[in-house]
């Protein structure tokens, strides 16, 4: 008896080959899409990020201070960084501006310190920026509604991949309350009011 060697046809090597083709593809596929939605999630992270540290450094600032302490200069009750945004916080002064950065913006904190005695020492930073990457405008706006004042935020964060479909810009908006004269929260003890203390 003569025994056959067992090898594959030409047909099952086509087969096998497609199959081989068809699921690389189907890989190919997948990892592109997930690149895209990596690439996607990474700029809704770092422009949300950056939106929330410019909020948040804002928010800070009005906690330390009051409404009487806060000097801001806008058209139409709108500052958009061509005018003047100051917060006199305990032991100095807070100041906002809008730096041009190419085809995008920078929101830039100048902390000027004053000589004066202090419970509560601010942020050492004498110059913080944040959103240089992505920031294209922003505006704070002053509302008056029911005898009670707020600062209405609203930031702009560009896409660089917007031309793509289903790709957008990220746009962030919040409402800061500043403290009442004289009505600041308890765990901030302020000579702001009493300097000669």
């Amino acid at each position: 008896m003569l025994k056959t060697k067992k090898a594959f046809t030409v047909v099952e090597l086509i087969i096998a080959i497609v199959i081989v083709v068809m699921v690389m593809g189907i890989v190919l596929i997948m990892m592109t899409r997930g690149a895209s939605n990596v690439q996607k999630g990474s700029f809704n992270a770092l422009a949300a990020n950056q939106a929330f540290w410019i909020i948040s450094t804002i928010r800070d600032d009005f906690s330390h201070s009051d409404l009487e302490h806060i000097n801001f200069e806008g058209s139409n009750d709108t500052w958009d960084g061509t005018s003047k945004f100051e917060v006199y916080i305990e032991g100095g002064k807070a100041s906002y501006q809008l730096e041009n950065n190419g085809n995008t913006k920078t929101f830039v904190r100048k902390y000027t310190r004053s000589n004066e005695h202090v419970a509560y020492e601010p942020k050492e930073t004498p110059i913080q920026k944040f959103g240089d990457e992505y920031l294209t405008s922003m505006s704070v706006t002053k509302k008056v509604e029911n005898n009670i004042i707020s600062f209405k935020v609203n930031i702009n964060m560009k896409n660089p991949n917007k031309t793509s479909s289903g790709k957008q810009d990220l746009i962030w908006s919040a409402t800061i309350y500043p403290n009442l004269p004289n009505k600041k929260d308890n765990y901030w003890v302020s000579t702001i009011d009493n300097p000669s203390n």
